[in-house]
């Protein structure tokens, strides 16, 4: 029963904002979006926000602060994103990314979301960075330097879902983290492979047998260990891409350090939860899902840790 009620406010609220949008005229298709995503990282680096077209009241938050145009990486990032996933919606006219970029020496994993209103200004800037000290983002082992190639691949025009669906199935994913506490519910394909700050914590072959990263993301899931997950709430899919079968959803996951055992076995075999997790706090999460067929088949997402129930502002 838990946040049954949240889980199904946070279903309405999905279908109501892809439907908002399902008859919109398109006016910045994707080479427009791409050229504004372009545009913004030029300029980011650059550390000259006042050479981007926005609006006169441009929102622009920085892990979930709201912050002026121009503070915060605007004044950091020292070099173009060197792992870089972009995911382009015509039909909201929004473009997002998911990579890894320079803050003055630092190698950070990154997301950021644009809006452009009319193909002519951007009106919205989200964006979340993990600035973990040592570099790798806290999930340990070497991460990845580019995307999974499967990312950019376009989905043939005869088997392509619409928007809404896209959305639907990615989130599915977020139910059966919090609300199933299993992957029963959750169509993942047999060879669904996760990242998370360009680490993979799921199907990883090089990781040892049995382990959690070893097991498939059903097996994950059907251990019941998100238990340790309380609540995910502000999940939005505001990108989503059709063309390439991406859907990019923002949220957090909360932890309200209470939970004092877990399973990390198929047997269900319970375990103490890590003192890392016996504390309040979430993760403000970023994470794009590759749909092929109807399944969920990769997986890659930047997370940072907030304060405990922070807000995004959005």
């Amino acid at each position: 029963m838990k946040h049954l009620i949240a889980g199904a406010v946070a279903a309405i609220t999905l279908t109501a904002s892809l439907n908002a949008t399902a008859a919109v005229e398109i006016y910045c298709d994707r080479a427009c979006l791409a050229g504004f995503m372009n545009k913004y990282l030029e300029a980011l680096v650059k550390h000259d926000a006042a050479s981007l077209p926005v609006t006169r009241n441009v929102k622009y938050t920085e892990n979930g602060v709201r912050l002026n145009l121009g503070d915060g990486m605007w004044q950091t990032a020292a070099a173009l994103p060197t792992y870089r996933l972009d995911v382009i919606d015509e039909t909201a006219g929004q473009v997002g990314l998911l990579g890894r970029i320079d803050e003055n020496g630092n190698n950070n994993w990154y997301a950021v979301r644009l809006k452009v209103e009319m193909g002519k200004q951007i009106s919205e800037i989200e964006t979340l960075i993990n600035r973990s000290i040592t570099g790798g983002g806290g999930f340990g082992g070497a991460p990845n330097t580019e995307p999974h190639p499967l990312m950019m691949q376009q989905i043939p025009e005869d088997k392509r879902l619409p928007r809404a669906t896209l959305a639907e199935i990615s989130d599915t994913y977020f139910t059966g983290l919090d609300t199933e506490e299993s992957g029963r519910n959750v169509p993942f394909s047999p060879d669904c492979q996760r990242r998370e700050n360009g680490t993979v914590t799921s199907n990883n072959t090089e990781a040892e047998k049995g382990s959690m990263q070893w097991m498939d993301c059903k097996a994950q899931f059907d251990t019941g260990f998100s238990v340790i997950v309380t609540d995910i709430r502000e999940r939005r899919f505001a990108v989503v891409d059709p063309v390439t079968g991406l859907a990019f959803g923002w949220g957090y996951f909360d932890h309200n350090g209470s939970v004092q055992t877990m399973s990390r076995t198929a047997g269900g075999e319970q375990s103490a939860v890590g003192n890392a997790f016996r504390q309040p706090f979430s993760f403000y999460i970023a994470e794009v899902f590759k749909v092929v067929d109807g399944n969920i088949r990769q997986i890659e997402a930047v997370l940072t840790t907030v304060p405990y129930q922070m807000e995004s502002g959005w």
